[in-house]
């Protein structure tokens, strides 16, 4: 720190101060007592407030930050199994992703601003002023004052206490943000898994198709060198096998980014292994009751809860808004060295001259709440026909699912079968059995596609709703933020 005029002055005012022997010492005590008392009323003016509810929410978030309490760098997470289920998948990815943490720290920042607006914005100012007689400081002129920085009022408690409660609600908000972003965190884990897995089947069923190709391909070359093939034959089977191979080429291709996009979901280098699924994931039941599933869509979305809380916060608003009618004020207390003379002053700054702003104030929350209200309204609606619409889909796709698997697949498998014994016989030409090949494998495609949009919406109403709804509806699909 530099010396200058105000170091030196401040060096006599406490030389000086040690020099007088005559200060009057009860009188200077009482001054300190006195100094003391309004010092404290000071300070209790200027503790922080805390909202109930304030410790539990905190509680919250500690219990859901645990992974993030140390930077990403020296976390030590664990590696995925050698073949990951998609329940190791989410796992990794709630203790990985960089979105989710993100939305957490967010959470984590709303928290701090309750104690910002539940604290006084004043500080305390101490003054003092020294008289010079002749050049010698004379401490009968001397005098020290304590009150608050003259540049911000102390505000009533009351403003605080709803600046607080609005804070609070905000950061309750935000933790809701925090639960929404875990869901959608797992369905975009699983949708991405299970384009990778329909990828990989899709490649497989083709990779049998090839095959078959190449076996007809066999027999037609076969019958051409005793003659009893034509030219025409063996062209198609050539171009029905390299077509086959350039798809199952093109499906291969697909792998690594699909492999690149479910890495970033999971916070992986993007050339992370990820071994492919050996066969598509297992049709997961899904409650009967649709009445159900919507009554969860009303009481457990994320989002409709962060809504209903901000909404909360522009009450608290609304609060503080009118709350700005009261005067705010200020404090100080002051004397001189000697003891003789003491001194108590106070101001109120009465908002004569700020009604119209107020009022205006006081309008624009309560058209923010009711803009507020009309979008929960919206939101619910929105959220409603998505899951009436998934849960149409998904019962469609139920519907399908069990004609082709029971009864248009094993038809499909037995044509082929005997398309190709009637080809080797000399029955029936090349062409039917290039047909009845095709439609098997079509067959095969549109089951796995089925199969996949299925789960696709199952796992988009499993984040709506919060819940699992292929086991028992009311089981949280991940843990619980509170």
């Amino acid at each position: 720190m530099r010396s200058g005029p105000c170091l030196s002055v401040g060096q006599t005012f406490l030389s000086g101060l040690r020099s007088r022997r005559d200060i009057p010492v009860p009188s200077f005590l009482h001054f300190l007592r006195l100094l003391s008392c309004i010092g404290a009323a000071i300070v209790l003016a200027g503790c922080t407030i805390h909202p109930p509810g304030e410790p539990a929410e905190r509680q919250a978030a500690a219990d859901a930050g645990r992974p993030y309490q140390q930077r990403f760098d020296q976390r030590q997470i664990p590696p995925l199994p050698p073949n990951p289920t998609r329940d190791d998948l989410v796992r990794h990815a709630m203790l990985a992703n960089a979105d989710l943490e993100q939305r957490y720290w967010e959470w984590q920042s709303a928290l701090e601003q309750i104690p910002q607006d539940g604290t006084q914005a004043t500080n305390l100012a101490l003054f003092g002023s020294a008289g010079m007689t002749r050049g010698r400081m004379s401490m009968d002129s001397t005098t020290l004052s304590l009150g608050n920085d003259p540049m911000a009022d102390i505000v009533l408690p009351a403003k605080l206490s709803a600046a607080a409660r609005r804070a609070l609600e905000n950061a309750r908000a935000a933790g809701m943000r925090f639960r929404k972003a875990q869901f959608e965190l797992r369905a975009k884990v699983l949708s991405a898994y299970d384009d990778y897995a329909l990828t990989a089947e899709l490649a497989r069923l083709e990779q049998a198709n090839a095959s078959l190709l190449q076996t007809t391909l066999t027999v037609v070359e076969a019958k051409n060198r005793v003659g009893a093939g034509s030219q025409q034959d063996l062209l198609k089977a050539h171009n029905e096998l390299d077509i086959s191979r350039n798809d199952l080429a093109s499906l291969q291709a697909q792998l690594p980014g699909q492999q690149a996009g479910l890495n970033a979901l999971l916070g992986q280098p993007a050339t992370a292994l990820i071994p492919l699924p050996r066969e598509m994931p297992a049709t997961r039941p899904i409650s009967p009751d649709d009445a159900h599933v919507l009554a969860l869509t009303a009481d457990r979305n994320p989002e409709l809860a962060a809504i209903d809380r901000e909404a909360l916060a522009r009450r608290e608003s609304i609060a503080l808004a009118k709350l700005q009618y009261l005067p705010d004020f200020s404090l100080t207390v002051g004397t001189d060295l000697a003891g003789i003379a003491q001194s108590l002053a106070g101001m109120l700054t009465i908002p004569l001259l700020r009604q119209e702003a107020i009022r205006a104030a006081v309008a624009q929350v309560e058209a923010n709440l009711r803009a507020n209200e009309a979008m929960h309204r919206q939101f619910a609606n929105d959220l409603a026909a998505r899951v009436v619409s998934d849960l149409a889909t998904i019962r469609d796709a139920n519907r399908q699912l069990a004609l082709f698997r029971q009864s248009l697949l094993p038809r499909a498998e037995m044509a082929v079968s005997l398309s190709r014994s009637s080809y080797e016989a000399g029955q029936s030409s090349l062409l039917d059995l290039l047909d009845t090949q095709r439609s098997l494998i079509a067959l095969r495609r549109l089951v796995a596609n089925l199969a996949t949009t299925r789960d696709k919406r199952l796992v988009e109403l499993e984040s709506i709703t919060a819940s699992d709804l292929s086991t028992r509806p009311h089981v949280p699909a991940t843990e619980p933020v509170r």
